[in-house]
């Protein structure tokens, strides 16, 4: 039980039969040790870089990101050297066809056993094959926080219903703070609206089986007027890469 997650919903049979769960905070089990160290990385939301790449001006989310090199069979997790995040425009409309060279995330964020532990657990979890069990993921992780003023709405998703072009991804609230709207919807790839949940707790969550599903998160207002609203986010995405070399 010691650096354990556990969980009261059968996350596979869901992904299989409808693509994506949604998944609520009190779903999940955590040990005291895992308790501890999640605290821990939600404090590192305090120290995220403004997204220098958001449209006219505006100023509305802040993040880090980093890849890492995953390996199921052994379940190792290493950083791999920082690069940019590049989308293509036909999957980002918003800000796709362009090198985002964010921030990286901290050394202790990726140090994090929580962290390190939910990308494993997310993992388990997935509809794979026995081959992709035995070979590498890259794996993208993203803090993000989208603030909201009464002068600028918070957009967590400015490019609208989307695909992230992973195999699998996963949304994982970290705090929703004098915040109202941010609802999240998951689509089939017709675009036809399927479930929608404003994500409020910490570990809220929404699992994404990428290609077969598409998603979108409404824009957050705040509660109360001279306050800003915050919604934090961490996002995990997994692609399969069985040729990525270990660094």
């Amino acid at each position: 039980m010691k650096n354990s997650i556990i969980i009261n919903q059968d996350i596979t049979t869901k992904l299989q039969k409808d693509k994506y769960i949604l998944l609520a905070h009190n779903d999940f089990t955590f040990s005291s040790e895992m308790q501890s160290a999640m605290q821990s990385l939600w404090r590192d939301w305090d120290n995220l870089r403004a997204d220098k790449y958001l449209q006219g001006g505006a100023s509305f989310r802040s993040r880090r990101f980093s890849y890492c090199y995953f390996l199921p069979r052994t379940g190792e997790i290493l950083p791999l050297p920082h690069t940019a995040y590049f989308q293509a425009s036909d999957i980002n409309s918003y800000a796709g066809g362009i090198e985002r060279d964010f921030a990286p995330l901290l050394d202790r964020s990726l140090d994090n056993i929580f962290l390190l532990e939910l990308i494993r657990f997310n993992f388990k979890h997935f509809p794979t094959t026995q081959e992709q069990q035995e070979n590498v993921w890259k794996i993208d992780i993203h803090q993000i926080r989208t603030i909201a003023t009464t002068e600028e709405a918070g957009e967590p998703a400015p490019e609208g219903i989307h695909h992230d072009e992973n195999e699998f991804g996963c949304i994982h609230l970290v705090k929703y703070e004098n915040a109202t709207g941010g609802v999240s919807t998951a689509y089939d790839n017709e675009k036809n609206p399927l479930e929608s949940r404003i994500l409020r707790e910490p570990m809220d969550s929404m699992i994404i089986w990428d290609p077969h599903m598409m998603h979108g998160i409404s824009p957050i207002y705040p509660k109360i007027a001279d306050r800003e609203a915050i919604r934090d986010t961490l996002l995990i995405g997994y692609s399969y890469m069985p040729d990525l070399q270990r660094p």
